[in-house]
């Protein structure tokens, strides 16, 4: 076990959770997967600022995400190991009486908000046996081109929308002094 590796894990943890906006995320998140359009509501702040928040729990491995379309929504990891997962536990209990974590929660009800539902931590803080992960790629969706339209131009139609280039004649015939001397 390297203990520089585990020092240096354990100070990214802490340093994730030493922030409120990341708190009110965790908090947000503790009952399941949510959009970044929700907390930017809830929590009244941009979405660049909440997408910096997300990627730093993301990089301390709180956080996961999943893309559905142009949508990215964001859950706590489900890989974590134990004591993570206790110390998540009791941060829960302890935001669970916190008046201004408790707004959010509210703000977020009113919001209309879809959660996807997720047992994070159950009541027996047993270890959970991480995902197998998938071998094969998923093949990728073609992009069909669209057809191109073709327009039927007419030669009325043509020429309403050009106008002529005029020529010599279209322009009267001056002369100035110079050139009826030359003349």
């Amino acid at each position: 076990m390297n203990t520089a590796r585990t020092l240096r894990d354990m100070a990214t943890l802490f340093l994730a959770l030493g922030d409120g906006t990341r708190l009110r995320v965790l908090n947000l998140m503790r009952h399941g997967e949510i959009c970044v359009s929700a907390f930017t509501d809830v929590l009244s702040q941009s979405q660049p600022k909440v997408s910096r928040h997300l990627a730093y729990l993301r990089n301390a491995g709180l956080v996961e995400a999943r893309r559905d379309g142009k949508w990215m929504h964001y859950s706590l990891a489900a890989g974590l190991d134990d004591k993570t997962r206790l110390l998540l536990h009791e941060l829960f209990k302890w935001m669970e009486d916190q008046d201004a974590l408790q707004k959010d929660t509210r703000r977020y009800e009113a919001t209309g908000h879809e959660t996807h539902f997720q047992a994070f931590l159950p009541l027996s803080l047993e270890p959970v046996e991480p995902e197998p992960a998938v071998t094969a790629a998923k093949p990728r969706k073609r992009r069909s081109t669209p057809k191109p339209v073709e327009i039927e131009y007419t030669r009325p139609a043509v020429e309403a929308y050009y106008e002529p280039e005029p020529t010599r004649d279209d322009y009267p015939s001056r002369h100035n002094e110079l050139e009826d001397f030359l003349l």
